[in-house]
């Protein structure tokens, strides 16, 4: 059973997530009620199956992960957050246990949409350019979460993926989601999205990386 420490984030409309007591290093993703459906804040698991055919929403993260992980090669994994799996917690629910991404000065890195330090090098966006095209395009993974703030500054060079969920379950009847070319083309716009909330250029249109400058 895996014991919560102290909580290091509640933004998410989803879910809390706690550092792991005596393992300062590792973190623990746990479901919580804060979003709103039908006036209420029910269990997310419910609302999730309602809207989006989903029954379990840390399983189906987990799976996801799995499943792009597989196709990263090893030079390129330290810019995906490392997930162990799923274990039961002390407070009776499953959570989700993943390495607690930190700087270099010991603090849990900040996400895109947070980042206060100073601006950011074209190397950064580069190599999130470069998980696009060589993992998420080559293979067509639907990690439709990617946004500003599912990403982290480890530090100025090193951009982190985190949050592996895809928008939801694919049915027989929305075939346009099995075609390779409609994912590749969804998780293209919401890399231009995020290079545009980032305020700098669209790096989907530079011809050639050279993300080592």
């Amino acid at each position: 059973m895996i014991e919560l420490g102290e909580l290091i984030s509640s933004v998410g409309g989803w879910s809390n997530i706690y550092v792991v007591k005596d393992a300062p290093n590792m973190c623990v993703k746990v479901l919580a009620p804060h979003r709103k459906y039908q006036g209420e804040k029910p269990d997310p698991n419910l609302v999730s199956k309602k809207k989006y055919g989903i029954d379990d929403m840390l399983e189906f993260e987990y799976a996801n992960y799995q499943k792009i992980i597989e196709c990263v090669p090893d030079a390129l994994k330290k810019y995906f957050v490392r997930i162990d799996g799923m274990y039961m917690t002390s407070i009776g629910v499953r959570g989700l246990v993943m390495e607690r991404v930190m700087t270099a000065e010991g603090t849990t890195a900040p996400s895109l949409d947070h980042y206060k330090g100073k601006a950011l090098p074209d190397a950064f966006f580069c190599r999130l350019e470069q998980l696009r095209r060589d993992i998420l395009h080559k293979y067509s993974l639907d990690h439709f979460g990617v946004a500003r703030r599912n990403v982290l500054v480890r530090d100025e060079h090193t951009p982190v993926l985190i949050d592996f969920q895809k928008n939801r379950r694919i049915y027989r009847s929305q075939i346009n989601l099995y075609i390779p070319y409609f994912t590749r083309q969804k998780v293209k716009r919401n890399f231009q999205r995020l290079y545009r909330e980032a305020k700098v250029q669209d790096w989907t249109k530079v011809s050639e990386l050279n993300c080592s400058e």
